[in-house]
């Protein structure tokens, strides 16, 4: 027969004491004496992190400066950074905050952190300068006490190597120092424009003289020029000398956005060289356009012609439309005439000689002829920006036509006597602005009349006539023929208002 075992865990036992209730009533209280775990919370501690030269260095690690010209008053400087990236302050308790020791440390400057308690992210720098006296190898450590408790002493080792006496060259901007092969970043400015100069200043931190070239510093970027260099060309740069120069960023495009050159300074023994960046931006510029009738003059172009105007009278006006369509303030606008006949047209002025973006004004033209015959003028529109930042000009052609005279087209029913259909036959068109005229008054001035005559087969029974003036024409029409010339008598009379 097969054993069952049944398996009761320790920590599923629980032990109630019942208490009883005042009273004498039921009532009591349990109280779980075992499995009492419950949950806890994480301790928050410091800690340390150390970078050099935008990296994290471990402890024990060994940092080389390289070489470095001996007895020069700066030498080659380290910046470290100590930073807590824990979440409770971190701190550093020795006396001095970081110490330094080893056979050649004398040949290295230490300065001190101005802070021992950093709270989480909290930063601060200390300093190591490389000024060997004596050529070879030199050694130093580095060392500084903390609060974290994963690493409550920490330490570095430095070397570098003292070289003979020479020249070396430093660059900062402020109190920037750029390394040689950096770069240092100029800004953004827009283009077809001049940033800011920005100072540079070269130092003979080395231990001898450094001759200067020519010319002293050079750009390979002409988008980056060089100015104000406080030296001449082959002068020499003493030990601890210095001098100044500047540096303008002057985009001529944003093709590509990004710009870079690099910035020479010609010395013997040896050149410094960086990069200098920057970006450039769209320069925000006035947009002209110019249109009538939803056709673009923006270019210049020919209005549509005001068309035949009798002398004294005037042509419905044409309105133009100028509008803004860049991104900054279009300035300078106005029209003016040029040309053959301005006394025949009016040109207004722009209703605005200033128009934001998106902005528009108007101005018209008429036509009013005093004279006969084909008319024409220029209407200029002009601004100070308005060619994408440039000044801008477009021609519009103005056309019209002083009116000489009006077409009035005469039909009439064919007379059956009086033989019009005959040799020395036909008709008499007569015309004047007086209503009841004679016909047989014509004068050429008042009163007018056209013949139709007869050429052989029918005669015309229509005649198109010019009138030389607008109004109310009265027209009358007579028949002629071969034996009765002074015609007979004349038609009804009608009228034709000419405009």
């Amino acid at each position: 027969m097969q054993k069952k075992y049944i398996l009761i865990p320790l920590f599923s036992i629980f032990t109630f004491i019942s208490c009883p209730g005042a009273g004498g009533g039921g009532g009591g209280a349990a109280f779980a004496l075992l499995g009492l775990g419950g949950g806890g919370t994480d301790v928050g501690a410091p800690k340390l992190e150390v970078t050099y030269s935008g990296v994290v260095r471990e402890s024990g690690a060994s940092i080389d400066l390289g070489t470095e010209p001996i007895l020069t008053t700066n030498g080659k400087l380290a910046t470290l950074t100590i930073q807590n990236k824990g979440t409770t302050s971190l701190t550093l308790p020795g006396s001095p905050i970081v110490t330094i020791s080893g056979t050649d440390s004398s040949h290295f400057q230490l300065t001190q952190p101005n802070q021992t308690t950093l709270a989480p992210n909290a930063s601060v720098t200390f300093s190591l300068r490389f000024k060997p006296t004596s050529t070879g190898l030199k050694t130093a450590v580095v060392k500084l006490s903390t609060s974290d408790p994963a690493l409550s002493a920490f330490q570095l080792t430095f070397t570098g190597t003292g070289g003979a006496t020479a020249a070396r060259l430093a660059l900062s901007q402020g109190a920037t120092e750029i390394v040689s092969n950096g770069s240092y970043s100029m800004g953004s400015v827009e283009e077809q424009s001049s940033g800011t100069p920005i100072q540079f200043t070269i130092s003979n931190t080395g231990s001898l003289s450094s001759t200067l070239g020519t010319p002293v510093v050079e750009s390979s970027n002409a988008q980056f020029t060089v100015s104000a260099v406080s030296v001449a060309n082959g002068s020499t740069l003493a030990q601890d000398g210095t001098f100044t120069f500047n540096v303008t960023f002057s985009p001529a495009n944003t093709t590509p956005t990004s710009k870079s050159a690099t910035i020479t300074v010609n010395a013997t023994p040896s050149n410094f060289i960086f990069t200098v960046n920057g970006t450039a931006t769209v320069k925000p510029v006035p947009t002209i356009a110019i249109s009538h009738n939803s056709s673009s003059y923006t270019s210049g172009g020919t209005l549509p012609t005001f068309g035949a105007v009798w002398p004294g009278n005037s042509a419905s006006q044409k309105q133009v439309t100028i509008t803004n369509n860049g991104t900054a303030t279009l300035t300078g606008l106005a029209v003016n005439e040029f040309g053959t006949n301005t006394d025949q047209f009016t040109t207004s002025s722009v209703g605005s000689s200033t128009l934001t973006p998106g902005q528009s004004t108007t101005f018209t033209v008429n036509f009013a002829p005093t004279a006969t015959g084909a008319k024409t003028a220029i209407a200029r529109v002009t601004s100070t920006n308005g060619n994408n930042g440039s000044a801008s000009s477009a021609d519009i052609n103005l056309e019209g036509t002083g009116k000489s005279g009006a077409d009035v087209l005469i039909a009439w029913t064919a007379a059956k006597e009086k033989a019009p259909n005959d040799t020395d036959g036909g008709y008499k068109v007569c015309y004047s602005k007086t209503t009841g005229f004679d016909p047989a008054s014509v004068n050429g001035s008042t009163i007018f009349c056209d013949n139709v005559p007869y050429t052989g087969g029918t005669t015309p029974t229509s005649k198109t006539v010019t009138v030389n003036s607008a109004g109310t024409w009265y027209f009358k029409v007579y028949a002629f023929g071969k034996y009765k010339t002074t015609g007979g008598a004349p038609s009804t009379q009608v009228s034709a208002v000419v405009p």
